[in-house]
């Protein structure tokens, strides 16, 4: 049985993933996370994090691949500044001695800000960015899947993208 925390974005995260009395976790498409962020960014609060997980689902091949490398993280805290923001974003990153390109530093960005704690308004525009962003971020999961999962244009009408998605 999945738990809904407290709070208006919590509520809305729960509403939108969960069915038959929070026994069951629903997750979204692209068209369902897009109408959920939007929920989000129309409420005019904050919550601890959102976490957001993409993956790719093909069912002909009965196959599906996490891009945890995408992961979406979205932290309120009571302070922080532009060093620390920086070092979240390498954390996050998680990948030791790779370089990393000033365009994966800005998707880094993207993927992984911090907020101020009940900072409505960086919190919306960081949504609105994740949100314009998944434009690029699905083509760049779309040919990973195509690589690693060995997708021919057959198999492409039987695939999806879905999203997990946390908050607290």
């Amino acid at each position: 049985m999945l738990k809904n925390n407290r709070g208006n974005i919590n509520e809305i995260i729960y509403n939108n993933t969960v069915y038959y009395n929070g026994k069951y976790r629903y997750y979204p498409t692209i068209t369902g996370l897009k109408g959920i962020l939007e929920e989000i960014i129309s409420s005019n609060s904050t919550t601890d994090y959102i976490r957001i997980t993409p993956f790719y689902v093909n069912e002909q091949l009965e196959r599906q691949i996490e891009f945890e490398e995408y992961m979406f993280y979205i932290e309120c805290r009571e302070w922080f500044d532009e060093e620390i923001q920086g070092m979240h974003v390498k954390e996050c990153f998680n990948v030791e001695d790779t370089q990393r390109t000033l365009k994966d530093l800005e998707l880094g960005a993207i993927l992984y800000p911090l907020c101020k704690s009940n900072d409505v308004d960086s919190y919306k525009k960081a949504l609105t960015k994740y949100k314009e962003a998944l434009k690029e971020i699905l083509i760049q999961m779309m040919k990973i899947a195509k690589s690693e999962m060995e997708l021919k244009e057959e198999h492409l009408p039987f695939g999806y993208f879905c999203f997990e998605i946390h908050s607290g």
